[in-house]
């Protein structure tokens, strides 16, 4: 058996020693005399006003009970923080998906590289239906 002469191995990283019995370990709070306070920390079996099932203390060969509305918060808080990260950066920071290079203005293309006809240009024939009965031209 290994003994250790060095007395600081006794004590936390920070040097000081334990304050007592007192000082809650594992689960339990308060004062062994208090029974209104040294009781477990509290145990989260579900909220049934939310639509869980409370789970049970314990499983034997069953699968979990299915999430439980804490689960649901935490889940839906860190999808829209996800999301509104996203959504801001593609916003304010878009060369980091779509690059640095330089992205003309609109009013920088001409008519021809848009597809617009010259003004002199005869007007193109129109493909509607006005004027027949719904139904009689198909």
């Amino acid at each position: 058996m290994v003994t250790l002469t060095h007395s600081s191995r006794y004590r936390f990283a920070w040097g000081q020693d334990a304050l007592g019995p007192h000082v809650p370990v594992g689960g339990k709070m308060g004062a062994q005399e208090n029974p209104e306070l040294h009781t477990w920390d509290g145990e989260y079996r579900g909220t049934p006003e939310k639509g869980d099932k409370l789970i049970p203390d314990f499983f034997y060969r069953t699968p979990t009970m299915g999430t439980t509305y804490i689960d649901r918060c935490v889940t839906y808080f860190i999808s829209a923080l996800l999301c509104g990260w996203v959504t801001y950066h593609m916003y304010y920071h878009s060369g980091h998906l779509f690059g640095h290079w330089y992205m003309p203005y609109l009013y920088e293309f001409s008519d021809e590289e848009l597809g617009i006809p010259p003004d002199s240009a005869p007007d193109p024939e129109y493909w509607g239906n006005h004027g027949k009965k719904y139904g009689t031209y198909r």
